[in-house]
């Protein structure tokens, strides 16, 4: 059996001056995982058709405006996935109870 190494001095308060000097991680999800988190107010399904009606896109009666989600910045498009910001996402929500769209 291994034993740990011991910490050196240096090291210690090293990783707690990082994160004070640097911005939080965004907190990044795919949209089944999205939907999982908060299951208790959204599906699958609802957070796919905000993702496909966040653009502008026309129709037989012409042109649809997007519900603003991707403007929002919630919207991730990595290597062909699409993620789900998950601050930008709320704020997005926030937005929406305040009469913006």
């Amino acid at each position: 059996m291994q034993q740990a190494a011991p910490y050196k001095e240096a090291d210690i308060g090293r990783p707690l001056a990082a994160a004070i000097s640097e911005p939080p991680p965004r907190r990044i999800f795919t949209l089944k995982a999205f939907a999982e988190r908060h299951a208790s107010f959204l599906t699958l399904p609802a957070i796919t058709n905000q993702v496909f009606k966040a653009k502008t896109r026309k129709s037989t009666k012409g042109t649809i405006p997007g519900n603003g989600l991707e403007e929002a910045g919630a919207i991730v498009r990595l290597a062909g996935r699409v993620l789900i910001d998950e601050d930008a996402y709320f704020r997005w929500i926030d937005d929406q109870q305040k009469g913006g769209r």
